[in-house]
């Protein structure tokens, strides 16, 4: 992990260092360290400071806290800007942290990045904001930390708000990414071939996967994924969550992802000496479609929200840390299959 002077940069145009100040106040009385330039007369004295800001806001701080305003597209801003954006695209990871004083938009940031606002938000919760953000950045842990043991006491040991969250997605995501090839496969209907033949009608089969997907759906939904061990794994409201049971559910999750891309793959795997064995058993496989889809949706749900996630905290909103599974075939698909199996029975 990178070690850095300070913990946080405001960039800020001048005419807003009223607005900023008590932020900054603030921030120190919390402990945190504060890169903040009316401190560093002196060692800004006589220097270049086109260089001196340029080197401050790429490289010195661990945030930067920007202050966008009507006034913070003028130019000398734009040097502090501009610094802190380029490093930003280097590492493609959280650095600029951004507030709003007004609604002036920032050439080079996207609209999709979440803001604090000091027009909604407290100084105290802005200034809560970053230390949980430092906090997260202490335990070094994101959506791409490997789950090592050592990693996760560092997140407990930190507790950012929102922790058990984080962790929660970081087991997912990594594990779907893992599966990305064969969830991208299944859609183009593809799977290596198994060595199996099927050589008759196919119905018993057929039967049989049906009643297994089946098997596979009730068990996610009546014993997995239920309030109960959710709760468990979370903690109850105002009650801190249990890491084991936390990365456990989310493997499950992965799991059960998994064993429902296996089954329409065994299908897909399978050779079928009769057409109409074969045609009523890829649409079989098409039952997975909308249960794959749905999952892989709740994951990137979960990351969007895990990457925003200190500040929609902080900020107020509240965080649903249940897991939605939606598991449903198309009625067009099942009138679809129905009359492949007619078909098969002739």
């Amino acid at each position: 992990m990178a070690e850095y002077e300070f913990d946080v940069a405001p960039s800020f145009a001048e005419e807003d260092r009223d607005r900023v100040l008590p932020i900054v106040e603030r921030l120190k009385d919390l402990g945190v360290n504060v890169f903040y330039d009316e401190d560093r007369q002196v060692e800004m004295w006589g220097v270049d400071l086109v260089e001196y800001f340029s080197e401050t806001f790429s490289s010195r701080a661990r945030f930067v806290l920007l202050f966008s305003s009507q006034h913070y597209v003028s130019a000398w801003a734009r040097v502090q800007r501009r610094a802190a954006q380029a490093r930003a695209l280097e590492e493609h990871t959280e650095y600029l942290l951004p507030i709003r004083i007004d609604d002036t938009p920032v050439p080079g940031l996207l609209p999709t990045i979440a803001y604090l606002d000091v027009r909604k938000h407290s100084d105290e919760v802005i200034a809560q904001a970053v230390v949980q953000k430092l906090a997260q950045h202490r335990a070094s842990f994101t959506p791409t930390t490997p789950i090592t043991k050592q990693s996760v006491a560092a997140l407990v040991r930190e507790k950012p708000r929102g922790w058990e969250y984080l962790l929660y997605v970081t087991v997912v995501s990594q594990g779907l990414a893992e599966l990305e090839v064969k969830y991208r496969e299944h859609f183009l209907r593809y799977a290596p071939r198994n060595g199996e033949v099927e050589h008759g009608s196919g119905i018993d089969l057929i039967r049989s996967r049906n009643v297994l997907l089946s098997e596979i759906i009730k068990v996610a939904v009546e014993s997995v994924f239920t309030a109960d061990t959710q709760e468990a794994a979370f903690g109850a409201p105002g009650e801190a969550g249990d890491p084991t049971r936390i990365v456990h559910l989310g493997e499950l999750f992965v799991r059960t992802f998994d064993e429902i891309l296996e089954w329409a793959r065994r299908i897909h795997a399978t050779s079928y000496a009769l057409e109409p064995a074969r045609y009523a058993a890829r649409i079989q496989a098409r039952f997975a479609d909308q249960q794959l889809q749905a999952m892989h949706a709740v994951a990137q749900d979960l990351r969007r929200v895990a990457d925003t996630l200190v500040e929609r905290l902080t900020a107020g909103e509240q965080i649903n840390m249940t897991v939605p599974l939606v598991f449903e075939v198309d009625p067009a698909l099942e009138l679809e299959f129905k009359a492949a199996l007619e078909q098969l029975s002739r």
